[in-house]
């Protein structure tokens, strides 16, 4: 009889219990878990970002430019011109207001760098680090000959984040001509989605990242 009991294998009773330990492992270990992925994901944001920055700056000490010409007036000037764009971005989500809680949505509005879809004075990272194509035009091409010319590509492709958003520069802030100069940078909006440092900060202050923003500083 003996044998014949322990052949049947587990009882109901025995299997809710080994599901019920299972289960209570499974819960202890999800908060880990959890974490372990969002720290993966910033990390990878913030590598992208690095990589951004570092392709900005390679770009810039090659062609003695910011990479925001939209004009065929004169490639080699290196103060912005009227038309230039204001805001590089990459693949991903596109950015509105709903998204800006950055004081006077400065990524967003008429009096920001307007990195928001359907602005025109917005353009893709890759046609200006990757593709030579500003506005998407060859005829808007930097000057690839002589010492100080475009050499790129200088990323082999450009991702969107981790969460799915689209990585934004504030290009038109780096106006060497400006009076007051601005900080440059990469800027992811993070996990949350939301963008919440400044586009505006000054050049000569300590650029953080506010929220849960991941930054690249470029100048």
């Amino acid at each position: 009889m003996q044998r014949l009991r322990a052949a049947r294998g587990f009882t109901m009773i025995e299997m809710a219990l080994v599901l019920g330990v299972i289960a209570a492992i499974l819960a202890a270990l999800a908060p880990a878990a959890f974490t372990y992925i969002r720290d993966a994901q910033i990390t990878q944001a913030q590598n992208d970002a690095n990589q951004i920055g570092r392709a900005v700056h390679t770009f810039m000490e090659h062609t003695a430019l910011q990479p925001y010409k939209n004009n065929t007036s004169n490639p080699k000037v290196s103060a912005r011109q009227s038309g230039d764009f204001d805001c590089l971005y990459g693949p991903g989500n596109a950015f509105s207001t709903t998204n800006d809680s950055t004081a006077s949505d400065s990524w967003t509005s008429a009096a920001g760098v307007q990195c928001q879809s359907g602005s025109t004075t917005r353009d893709t990272l890759e046609n200006h680090l990757i593709l030579n194509t500003p506005g998407g035009s060859g005829t808007k091409a930097y000057v690839t000959t002589g010492k100080i010319a475009w050499r790129g590509p200088y990323l082999p492709s450009i991702s969107q984040d981790p969460w799915g958003n689209a990585f934004l520069v504030n290009i038109g802030k780096g106006d060497p001509a400006a009076t007051t100069k601005k900080a440059v940078f990469v800027i992811s909006a993070g996990p949350d989605g939301l963008l919440q440092t400044s586009s505006d900060a000054a050049r000569s202050a300590v650029v953080t990242a506010s929220g849960d923003d991941i930054i690249a500083r470029i100048q």
